[in-house]
């Protein structure tokens, strides 16, 4: 479920779009399903959609630690600051 280095350089380029994160370009990357993801974290499907669509516009260090994890990235790849 890692991102590759390419997929990693691909996702560190996409534009911050208004959802304010990168997971659902990380989730697209890779391939997966949301539901895959969210079984893989340990997380629900609904909470995984609602954070990939921005309805969570904070979530839980551990959460966040959970999906960088999962794809072998840092935080600030898929939550950049709005600031960077």
């Amino acid at each position: 479920m890692r991102l590759t280095p390419e997929q990693l350089t691909e996702l560190r380029s996409t534009p911050l779009s208004s959802t304010g994160n990168r997971l659902a370009k990380a989730i697209e990357l890779v391939g997966l399903r949301q539901a895959d993801v969210a079984n893989a974290a340990s997380l629900s499907q609904p909470y995984v959609s609602d954070v990939a669509r921005g309805r969570h516009t904070t979530i839980t260090v551990e959460n966040a630690h959970k999906f960088c994890d999962l794809f072998g990235c840092a935080i600030e790849d898929l939550f950049p600051s709005r600031a960077a």
